[in-house]
């Protein structure tokens, strides 16, 4: 799901960072981090950010928030976060996310439109179980669409009917990597969403030559 929040007082942000949500749920304090998933200039438009939440059966945010009626105020804490789009980079830009670790990419597509433009290779990656488990993809396809050196790619682990036309791969999305040609020497990449994903790509990323500093983290734990 996705929840819209207007946010009062001052603050700024950079594509890819999250936020923390502080909250209250039957008399206990909370707080859960969430990417922002809309780029800085929809904010300064709107004065709100968008977050995308996966649910989960009897947690405590999933439940307060699918039962939250427009009005409720929580506090905001942050930016937070190093997920960030380089200004420019000479080489190639991958993006691999799982789940709703799609969001913090959404927020980067003006700044991926640029750095397009200025002949930066960028290549996004989504891994889903099913197809119903998508998120953003229309953005992601018009953001493909909309430059020759912009290439977006769907996976999915257990969807039995794939369109090669429409860029969609069987299995997990690191299984995609032996076929990129990834070079330590041009490539930067990010990884987000599901842990084991990150770890399994961030091992297989260290057998290729790529230092940490080439490969961006950012895990996604479920919390109750």
């Amino acid at each position: 799901m996705q929840l819209d929040f207007r946010v009062e007082g001052g603050f700024d942000y950079q594509p890819g960072q999250f936020v923390q949500l502080h909250f209250s749920f039957k008399g206990q304090d909370y707080k859960r981090s969430y990417s922002i998933a809309n780029a800085p200039e929809s904010f300064k438009n709107t004065r709100e950010i968008e977050i995308a939440i996966s649910f989960v059966e009897g947690g405590v945010a999933s439940s307060l928030f699918s039962e939250a009626e427009p009005g409720l105020k929580l506090s905001v804490g942050g930016p937070f976060g190093i997920l960030t789009a380089p200004d420019q980079y000479d080489g190639r830009i991958i993006l691999a996310g799982t789940g709703t670790g799609l969001a913090p990419y959404r927020a980067m597509i003006p700044s991926l439109k640029k750095l397009a433009s200025a002949g930066t290779q960028i290549l996004v990656m989504m891994g889903v179980r099913h197809r119903a488990d998508m998120i953003y993809e229309q953005d992601f396809r018009e953001l493909a669409a909309s430059s020759e050196t912009i290439e977006y790619r769907a996976c999915y682990s257990r969807e039995k009917s794939l369109n090669s036309a429409l860029q969609e791969y069987p299995g997990y999305l690191q299984n995609q990597f032996p076929e990129l040609g990834l070079s330590p020497e041009k490539d930067l990449i990010y990884l987000c969403g599901n842990p084991a994903m990150i770890d399994d790509a961030a091992a297989a990323l260290k057998i290729l030559g790529f230092s940490p500093r080439q490969v961006k983290r950012e895990k996604y734990v479920f919390s109750s």
